[in-house]
This record gives C-alpha cells, structure tokens and sequence, in this order.
C-alpha cells in the first residue's frame, strides 16, 4: 500500500511504502524516505538543516554512532569508520522504521562525532590533571622545572594510571584505580541519566577496553602539554595520538592475559561502569517487564467465545 504522507512543519510531501515481510505478517519494513535539506548555507551542515523525519533519523544515528564508537575504536582509520558508520546506520532504520537514503553530507554529520567525542575528552580532561596532579602555570624557571619533571615521571611506565605512583616501578600500586580514571569517566560519559554510559549501556557495561584505553591516552596527551615545564596547547587528533592509542589498548590485552585467572581487568571495567551509573543518578539496569496470560486465563477466553458470551453480555 502506498501512503502520502504531509509533512506540514517542513511542508515536504513523500511517498512512502509499507510491506509486510513475507516471513513475518506482523513484521513491517522501514519507510523508505528520500532526504530534504530545508536550509542552504556555506557553513558546516547541520542536523536542523534537514527535514523533522531525516533529523529523527540522524540524531538517532549519531547517539549510536558516538557510543558504537568508544565501545569498538575510538580512534578508527577510514576503514573502520566506515563500517561503524554503516552499523549505526542499520541501527537507526531498525529503530526508527525509516529507511533513509545515506548521503555523502549526512554520513559527515554522523562521523564527525568522532573528532566531537575525542575533544570533549579532552577539553574536560585538561583541568583534571592540571589540578589532581599538581602542576602550576607559572613562568617562574622554578615552577617551570617542577612542572617539567612532574610530567616526565608520569609518562614514566604509565605511572599516571596508578592509584599509588612512585618513582620506582616496585611502588607502583593499584594500576587502572587512579582516581582520576573514574572521574574522568563519569564526567565524559555518566554525567546524567540521560548521558551515553547510560542510555547505550549495551556498549558501557562493562566499561570497554577501547574507550578506556582513549582515556589513558588523552590523559598522556594533557601531561604532554607540560613537557617543556609550560603547558602548550597539542590537539588530540588521530594522526598525532593513534599510535599511543594501539600502545594502551594493546597494553590492557596484555594486562588482562598476565591476569585471566583472577579476572582483574574485567573486574576494573565492571566497576568503572557501575560506579559512573552510580554518579549518573541512574537506578540498576532492569529487564523489561514481560506481560504474560496464564494458560488458565487464555482457556477460559477461548470457553467464553465458543459458548458466545462476553463480559458484556454477562453485565447485561
């Protein structure tokens, strides 16, 4: 059958098509829509630019694709970003029923999260070390040498990721379990009910190594903008920070094999993720609640309909 449908806020008509698949005959296929921009401008394009059912679309895209994203490689090559592109595409038919032609401005929209996810990463990261590990702006060549020297004993055998530092490998204690490993999750990923660690728990639960490994990574980055003893600005690109990147995650396989039989790095991961949903406000993840009829109840509906009698007849 095919259905008109008036789309009068953006005052776009379509031809849209419903067909029961023939392996399920309460299962429908996605409308098939064809993309509207409303707005033509020289900037960058945005979500608003398009049509209320294409924004539907794409938003629900790029929740997908941003969590889908920390979950499998946040630091992916084009390769990579193709293929979660095209998952969190599916993903998004699948949830809204709309089968929406993929254009190359729209798979921009949705992949330029990426860049979006590794800045917010950083931009909130960038206090956090400044503050939890001691460092000063100042031009004193006093200051300047402390700083230098702080930051090059952190970077030193991943010191920064350990609750306990030292300057010894020995004294190292509590790796993963620094404080600001789960401050920094919470505040990029748990703010709120409604933030990605809650919404796609699927992907968070437990915490994935790759966007955990992203964290070690960014913080690396914040501790080599004081290097020189000054902090300079270093973007946290691909180019500059995927090979760090492959290092860290490649460095919790490891850590997770020496450790297998006691389970610790899942145990780390479990527990990132349960304390962020803890922060969020969020209450546990529940099963969703199954409505059934007792095969009692369904007996005597079928009783009732072969001797014609209804509850409304018996009110009568």
């Amino acid at each position: 059958m095919t259905l008109i449908r008036d789309y009068s806020r953006d005052s776009v008509v379509r031809t849209t098509k419903w067909r029961r698949e023939s392996s399920d005959e309460g299962a429908l296929e996605p409308i098939v829509v064809k993309v509207q921009k409303l707005v033509e401008h020289e900037g960058r394009p945005c979500t608003r630019d398009y049509d209320d059912v294409t924004q539907e679309f794409v938003t629900t895209a790029i929740g997908d694709y941003r969590a889908r994203l920390c979950a499998e490689d946040p630091m992916p090559d084009h390769l990579m970003e193709t293929s979660l592109l095209d998952a969190s595409w599916a993903r998004a038919c699948k949830v809204t029923r709309i089968n929406l032609s993929r254009t190359p401005q729209l798979a921009r929209l949705v992949t330029s999260r990426g860049s979006q996810v590794r800045g917010q990463l950083k931009t909130k990261l960038r206090p956090l070390v400044e503050a939890m590990f001691g460092f000063h702006s100042s031009q004193s060549k006093n200051a300047i040498k402390k700083n230098r020297a702080l930051a090059e004993g952190l970077k030193e055998g991943t010191n920064f990721a350990f609750k306990h530092m030292s300057p010894e490998e020995d004294g190292r204690r509590s790796f993963l379990k620094a404080p600001l490993i789960q401050k920094i999750v919470n505040t990029m990923w748990f703010t709120n009910k409604h933030d990605d660690g809650v919404m796609f728990h699927d992907y968070f639960k437990p915490f994935p190594y790759p966007a955990l490994a992203l964290v070690l990574t960014a913080i690396e980055c914040c501790i080599d903008e004081w290097v020189t003893g000054t902090r300079t600005d270093i973007p946290f690109t691909i180019q500059e920070y995927r090979g760090v990147y492959e290092s860290h995650l490649k460095c919790l396989h490891a850590f997770e094999d020496a450790t297998k039989l006691y389970n610790i790095l899942p145990g780390i991961c479990t527990r990132l993720y349960e304390v962020g949903r803890i922060h969020s406000g969020a209450g546990p993840v529940s099963a969703p609640i199954e409505i059934t009829l007792s095969a009692r109840v369904i007996a005597a509906a079928i009783k009732e309909h072969e001797e014609g009698t209804t509850t409304e007849d018996e009110s009568d």
